[in-house]
């Protein structure tokens, strides 16, 4: 028994070499599970604490409602990571519905490339303000000064019907406008003109009719860019399917300046 203690010895020291070892390890493993929690907690704080400032700034720059819902997300990488790199990959912003002047959309942005630093200029910027085909109603109205019975999009054109007083004669017309963005202001330009059910030529109708129908047939604009901040440029727009759709954007902009506290002009 006493000749085969010794070497028992370090087989008993190597197992106990091994239980501190993976105890060790074990420690180690949950301190860098509790760091690794503790960083998404305080990167989802951060998190939540910058969506809450950007939605306040948003309702600030378009003057909505303190109460206004506007959802708020901030893509890419960890929160923390980025503000460490001084810039923030991408935010996208949801503004819900809104109104700019007679027109009613909803209302989304896009911003790339932002400095932690509000007061240095932004990559890139971009809105889409889509106005859907019920909504169009109150602007065609506004165009034409006519009363609007019917509008619809199709073709690429805003498309609606009302009635021409033709030599004392009530005439039902259709008139299709062909929207485009000049000057922060859309334009609308009368495309095609239908009367009864047979399609007419417009520089024919004028020649004929000279005068006649000016209000329904003369090209028309609407200022959008006086409702939003000056910083976001009208750029495009477009007949989608069921809406018409705005794109505005702007490059290289301080979000925290004149450029969006201030509005445009037509």
């Amino acid at each position: 028994m006493s000749a085969s203690a010794p070497a028992d010895r370090p087989v008993a020291s190597r197992r106990r070499g091994g239980r501190r070892a993976v105890i060790i390890v074990g420690v180690t493993a949950a301190l860098l599970g509790v760091l690794a929690l503790a960083a998404i907690v305080a990167d989802g704080a951060v998190r939540g604490v910058i969506r809450d400032e950007v939605a306040d700034r948003v309702r600030t720059a378009l003057e909505l409602d303190p109460e206004h819902p506007v959802a708020v997300d901030i893509a890419g990488r960890s929160v923390l990571l980025q503000l460490a790199s001084g810039r923030f990959e991408r935010v996208d912003v949801d503004a819900g519905e809104i109104s700019a002047g007679d027109l009613t959309g909803t209302l989304t942005m896009s911003a790339t490339g932002i400095p932690v630093d509000s007061t240095r200029p932004t990559e890139r910027v971009d809105a889409r303000f889509v106005v859907q085909e019920g909504d169009i109603a109150a602007i065609a109205g506004a165009l034409s000064g006519a009363s609007i019975e019917e509008v619809a999009l199709e073709g690429g054109q805003i498309r609606f019907r009302s009635t021409l007083d033709l030599l004392g004669i009530p005439l039902e017309v259709g008139v299709g406008l062909l929207p485009e963005a000049a000057d922060g202001a859309l334009t609308f330009t009368p495309a095609s003109l239908v009367l009864g059910e047979e399609e007419i030529d417009l520089q024919r109708f004028a020649e004929q009719f000279g005068g006649l129908g000016d209000g329904l047939l003369s090209a028309q604009s609407v200022c959008v860019a006086e409702h939003l901040p000056s910083g976001l440029l009208l750029e495009k727009v477009d007949v989608e399917e069921d809406a018409l759709v705005i794109a505005l954007g702007a490059d290289d902009v301080a979000l925290d300046g004149p450029a969006l506290s201030q509005r445009g002009t037509c």
